[in-house]
């Protein structure tokens, strides 16, 4: 493969008219290359959980065309995921939130082949308090960069273990999630001050290569 990106080069020496064509047969090869080693890298029992995951009413997966970027869909329907108030800082309430839907997104970044979801994952959720969901409340006004709430809110769900345990339960649940496929898809809180109304913030490990693989075999 070598030999054939130095030949490359050589035609784009002799020929400007090649440029594009060049740079895009590179494009195709180092694209063949990376299905190649992730057709190799990935377990089979993995890929057949992972299609099932994907096939589910509820899931979307994205990637675009430079599989530069993927995202992960879970649509959650205004089901309730349930906080405990126990394990939080910021919150001692246990309460169904009706939650929308959660994406997690992750890009790669060229300089270093990797996939980041720093801060790129969130969760929507309805935060009105009506019918005995989550009741964001207002904001106290404070010379503080982070947000405070006020007494009549129930605080923020960031930090409550068990809404996130409670989240992916649900995809298991509903949406065909195995808990083996954890190395592949998992997420945590990211930082109090990313989080808002009806938002909660998270950081994303998606090896998005594997899911893009599993989608197309």
């Amino acid at each position: 493969m070598g030999t054939t990106r130095r030949q490359l080069g050589v035609l784009v020496k002799k020929n400007k008219k090649t440029v594009d064509v060049a740079y895009f047969l590179c494009y195709v090869i180092s694209t063949i290359q990376q299905r190649m080693r992730a057709n190799m890298q990935y377990k089979d029992t993995l890929i057949k959980k992972a299609k099932t995951f994907l096939a589910n009413k509820n899931v979307e997966l994205y990637f675009d065309d430079e599989r530069t970027e993927c995202a992960i869909t879970v649509e959650v329907n205004n089901n309730r995921i349930w906080t405990d108030g126990n394990r939080g800082l910021w919150s001692t309430v246990a309460k169904g939130v009706k939650v929308r839907h959660a994406n997690f997104l992750v890009t790669k970044h060229d300089d270093d082949d990797e996939w980041c979801g720093g801060l790129a994952g969130s969760v929507h959720y309805d935060g009105s308090g009506k019918d005995g969901t989550w009741n964001d409340g207002g904001d106290v006004e404070t010379a503080l960069i982070n947000k405070v709430k006020d007494d009549d809110s129930d605080g923020m769900i960031y930090t409550d273990t068990a809404f996130l345990e409670n989240l992916k339960k649900y995809m298991v649940e509903h949406c065909d999630y195995d808990m083996e496929l954890e190395e592949y898809l998992d997420f945590d809180y990211s930082e109090q001050g990313m989080q808002d109304d009806e938002y909660v913030n998270l950081d994303v490990e998606l090896d998005g290569d594997f899911w893009i693989t599993a989608s197309e075999k």
